[in-house]
């Protein structure tokens, strides 16, 4: 089987690749919903810039002119009464009895700088980009997400409306416009603009809060159901990974060590697994070389037999080449101290020897004349031992 530790590590890694793959979701997925969440943002807000921008074109068009016609025997010069004469005041309205019934919580304002109304006043974010506007004429709108008092908002600031001839009775002078307006909103307010002025900007934030929440909230429901998974997946892994995995394989490397060990199990062939097509497949495979592999070491081993088996008879037939030699160098060695024991007993003369050729005496290196017997023993290793031939005999001894 495998080690605790091979096991540990194959959970590990398949732990640390799951959470990956789970973080990937969980990121992708909240990611998604924000940008979803954003999407929705975009959509209310245009929706409300058409309806808001709807009840300004009726109030304008429709309803300011009509009254005007049916009540002008009745106002007085200085008669003002934004409920029917300002649309900017119907549009704040609207918003504010839609706010209460709906309890939607978005931000709808046409502000400006130095407002009619102080509830349209712009805020120093809104003052700064209808300051943008005046300066560059191409700008339209901005839409981006800020955080406002710790909450995410999606704004959108747009160009609202241009100061017009027909509203100039009511913006110029406080003396020329109608009393009751002065009377309402002072002398201050929203005076002093010029035709063709850029006086307002639309303003609009959707809160995000709620959908960020619902993100977070569904990212963290996912990472729950994904948290579930791996733990159901782990729990599967510790009880069939012996079985369906680790244990072939584990039978596997033991099936190797024991050949290490034992090169007679060799060929032996493993069980298949039950279950596993690849891991079959992989165990037939081991056996089939395994069984290859004894036969080619059977092969090798016959070959080397066979090579042995020459070998020694080479060796045998080497070695009685070898005694041979030896028996002769031997011979031949005796036969040398043989004669070398013989010329240690001779010893030869060479050169001329001076010899009397009466008396038979032999003249020496010193000049003097020696008996034969005598120069020969000097000079040789023999030895005389004194006779008679039967001829001297007879002419010496038989006589007397």
């Amino acid at each position: 089987m495998f080690s605790q530790s091979t096991k540990k590590l194959f959970l590990a890694l398949y732990v640390v690749s799951f959470v990956i793959v789970a973080v990937a979701v969980v990121v992708t997925v909240n990611y998604h919903q924000r940008k979803q969440a954003l999407a929705e943002a975009t959509e209310k807000a245009r929706l409300i810039l058409d309806h808001n921008l709807a009840i300004h074109s009726y109030f304008s068009n429709q309803l300011k002119p009509h009254v005007f016609d049916l009540s002008e025997r009745y106002r007085t010069p200085g008669h003002f009464d934004p409920v029917w004469m300002s649309s900017t005041y119907a549009v704040r309205e609207i918003y504010a009895y839609n706010k209460a019934l709906s309890g939607s919580d978005y931000y709808y304002k046409e502000c400006a700088v130095n407002a009619r109304s102080p509830k349209n006043e712009a805020d120093p974010f809104e003052r700064s980009f209808i300051g943008e506007l005046k300066r560059d004429s191409s700008l339209n709108g901005r839409s981006e997400i800020r955080e406002i008092d710790g909450k995410p908002y999606f704004v959108v600031m747009r160009r609202g409306e241009s100061m017009e001839k027909s509203c100039l009775r009511c913006h110029t002078k406080p003396e020329a416009a109608p009393a009751e307006l002065v009377r309402q909103y002072g002398e201050t307010r929203s005076f002093n603009r010029q035709d063709r002025e850029l006086v307002s900007a639309i303003s609009i934030r959707i809160p995000l809060q709620q959908a960020y929440a619902s993100a977070n909230e569904l990212s963290f429901k996912i990472s729950v159901l994904l948290l579930s998974i791996l733990g159901a997946s782990y729990l599967l892994q510790f009880l069939f990974m012996d079985r369906l995995l680790l244990g072939p394989l584990g039978r596997l490397r033991d099936r190797t060590m024991a050949i290490i060990g034992d090169q007679s199990k060799l060929g032996e062939d493993i069980e298949l697994p039950s279950q596993g097509k690849e891991l079959q497949q992989l165990t037939g495979t081991f056996n089939d070389l395994a069984r290859h592999l004894r036969a080619e070491r059977e092969g090798l081993v016959g070959q080397v037999r066979q090579r042995t088996a020459e070998l020694q008879e080479l060796n045998g037939t080497l070695e009685q080449d070898v005694a041979q030699r030896k028996a002769i160098q031997a011979e031949l060695a005796a036969k040398v101290a043989q004669l070398e024991a013989v010329l240690a007993k001779v010893r030869i003369l060479e050169g001329v020897i001076p010899i009397c050729s009466y008396c038979k005496k032999i003249r020496n290196d010193q000049e003097s004349w020696q008996q034969m017997e005598q120069y020969i023993s000097e000079h040789t290793d023999a030895m005389f031992s004194h006779g008679i031939c039967p001829s001297c005999f007879d002419q010496h001894c038989k006589g007397k």
